[in-house]
């Protein structure tokens, strides 16, 4: 009698760990998918761009620099890679009228992701590149240096 009534006991204990086993993975995979939201700022395009920013320096490690460059031709994204047989320089270009459609349809995200170190940036048609969270640790930071500087591809 008393043999039975352990056995269900323990098969009562191992089902609830089983369940709180579940519940908890249930819990990170939810974790692992949440998406940071970004809200979209509505740009008001009558307003002048605050400041003349040149470039912007997105990511940097040992062997990589990324840097977004205002230039006559639009916005520019540069790759500086450090590694042997690598492709330098110029890898995109956004022209001015580009720029123009992007900022009035806001198709800006910045995803700060799981990385501790890096994060996605994505801008246009141009997406999934990474950014440095040591130079912006906030994702919204970032998105506003973005808007300022497609902004003043065409001050």
């Amino acid at each position: 009698m008393w043999q039975c009534f352990i056995d269900i006991v323990d098969l009562f204990l191992k089902v609830a760990q089983t369940g709180i086993a579940g519940f908890g993975a249930w819990l990170a995979w939810r974790a692992f998918l949440k998406e940071d939201a970004q809200e979209s700022d509505d740009i008001d395009l009558s307003q002048p761009a605050i400041g003349n920013i040149s470039y912007l320096k997105i990511f940097e490690t040992s062997n990589q620099t990324t840097i977004l460059k205002n230039t006559a031709s639009g916005l520019e994204c540069h790759l500086n890679d450090r590694r042997p047989g690598k492709r330098q320089g110029n890898r995109w270009t956004l022209s001015p009228a580009t720029v123009d459609e992007i900022l009035k349809s806001g198709d800006i995200y910045v995803n700060s992701g799981m990385n501790f170190r890096s994060g996605l940036l994505s801008i246009g048609s141009h997406t999934n590149w990474l950014y440095f969270k040591n130079l912006f640790p906030e994702p919204s930071l970032l998105h506003h240096r973005i808007v300022e500087l497609l902004r003043s591809v065409n001050a």
